[in-house]
């Protein structure tokens, strides 16, 4: 037998080592199958799924809102020694169940309820971060439902965030009391300051799993997308993000309240508690109540589980103005953005305001991308549901079907959620959807132009289009104008 040269025993010796470096704990007691990354309160420790993404579910953002803490702005987290497991979702904010397709329960319904999850495919390198705030009426909803995983745009090349703020009374009531003890003298946008401060956590952590904190996206759909409106308006999110998506919902119009209009509400629902008054110890005796108590008279006030009660507020704070007013008047934080609805909900509701704040943000020299999601089911019954609310989300996270089997099957699903979860990353990449990977692959999208009404449909065809429904949008324009808001020319 010949002797083996030293040179390749050196070699074999290395590819040895290089193997048990991946089968065995590292020195900071990591291990492939359970990475380990340091926040700014410590250590976490998560897992990895099947597609080989590195998800870190249920990671505190935020002190729990609980007690004292309940209708405060958010607190920091407190830090913990040792290592914190990240494998599992935190609880859920308070909330009934009043949609089949979002159930809360899985994981718990809790006051402290202030996590976030993350999806990277490393915890190296300088990726974009894509912060998702999830829909349901500012009164229902979470930020691990699966319709919304983020594990194909982390393979794509972003860092996926998806958070849990406060909800329904807990994160929108607004009170004299409250109003008369906060420094700022402002009350019911707690919610909204949540997500404010997940993105003052993405801004110290991201680089922490690989993401670059200078490219920053938030986006969501309805109550999500309405956020994301409602933190572009806000003076306190400047410079939290540089990119914006709006899905179904601008936060303009209907979906801001005056604040004698949501203070009379808070004192209805203190009213139904067996609460009057105005100074501190009605508030103490507010703070006294039970969660699941307050929950339930909440919805009673509301008049059922499914009803809207509390909307974001014109708190003078966090919302000097509404979304629209912010945008005409100067203000807001001017930032790239898609913006878009889909073909068979609400075009009063999500269509025209979607165009309209194209048009205001094309005014103040942001570049805007407006779309028109149109896929439906092929059987004759999911044709005739259409593309309803909500059903571009699983193909935005680049998920071949609809979460509800009644939404049906189409020959081109595959196709358009590649698409979309391109142009979606794309545009947190650069702030344009046309960049890589989408030259040659899919069809350019113009950018919006008021002059056209340029924009890019999303269904059957993938195609650049203009005029998006004029005339309709022309009408309600004018009709909203009658309200109050501002709708451009």
């Amino acid at each position: 037998m010949r002797p083996v040269p030293l040179s390749r025993l050196i070699v074999l010796a290395l590819v040895v080592l290089s193997a048990c470096s991946t089968a065995y704990p590292r020195n900071d007691g990591s291990s492939p199958t359970r990475p380990r990354v340091t926040v700014d309160a410590g250590i976490l420790e998560g897992g990895i799924d099947t597609s080989g993404v590195l998800v870190f579910r249920g990671i505190p953002y935020a002190a729990p809102p609980v007690g004292d803490l309940r209708w405060r702005p958010t607190a920091p987290p407190a830090r913990w020694d040792g290592v914190r497991s990240a494998d599992r979702l935190g609880h859920n904010c308070m909330q009934a169940r009043p949609y089949d397709d979002i159930d809360p329960y899985a994981a718990g319904i809790s006051e402290d309820c202030l996590y976030l999850n993350v999806w990277t495919k490393s915890l190296d390198g300088r990726r974009p971060v894509m912060v998702w705030i999830h829909g349901g009426g500012f009164f229902a909803g979470f930020g691990g439902e699966d319709r919304h995983d983020g594990a194909r745009l982390a393979q794509k090349g972003a860092v996926v965030v998806k958070i849990n703020y406060r909800l329904g009374a807990f994160g929108f009531l607004a009170h004299p009391a409250l109003m008369a003890e906060s420094p700022v003298h402002a009350s019911g946008n707690y919610g909204l300051l949540d997500q404010i401060a997940a993105l003052q956590w993405v801004q110290r952590n991201a680089a922490r799993f690989g993401g670059d904190p200078s490219r920053v996206t938030i986006f969501g759909e309805s109550a999500g997308g309405m956020s994301v409106g409602d933190l572009v308006a806000s003076p306190l999110a400047r410079g939290s993000f540089t990119g914006a998506i709006l899905e179904s919902g601008t936060g303009s119009g209907l979906f801001v309240q005056r604040l004698d209009t949501t203070e009379a509400i808070g004192m209805r629902v203190a009213a139904a508690l067996g609460v009057t008054g105005r100074d501190a110890n009605a508030l103490a005796r507010l703070r006294a109540v039970s969660a699941d108590t307050l929950l339930a008279t909440a919805i009673r006030v509301a008049g059922g589980a499914d009803r809207v009660l509390h909307w974001p507020t014109l708190d003078g704070y966090v919302l000097p103005r509404s979304v629209d007013a912010a945008l005409a008047g100067g203000g807001g934080n001017i930032v790239p953005a898609i913006v878009g609805s889909n073909a068979d909900e609400s075009q009063s509701v999500f269509g025209a305001p979607s165009r309209s704040f194209a048009r205001l943000l094309t005014a103040r020299g942001a570049r805007a991308y407006l779309y028109h999601f149109t896929r439906a089911g092929e059987d004759s019954a999911s044709r005739q549901r259409g593309a309803y609310h909500s059903a571009e989300i699983t193909f935005v996270f680049g998920r071949a079907r609809p979460l509800q089997a009644s939404a049906g099957h189409a020959s081109y699903d595959a196709t358009l959620a590649d698409a979309m979860s391109d142009y979606w990353v794309a545009f947190a990449t650069t702030g344009d959807p046309n960049g890589a990977p989408t030259p040659g692959k899919w069809p350019r999208w113009p950018v919006y132009d008021p002059r056209t009404d340029a924009y890019l449909e999303l269904g059957a065809t993938i195609v650049a289009k203009r005029d998006l429904l004029r005339a309709v949008y022309d009408s309600l324009d004018t009709i909203a104008r009658g309200r109050g808001e501002v709708r451009p020319q």
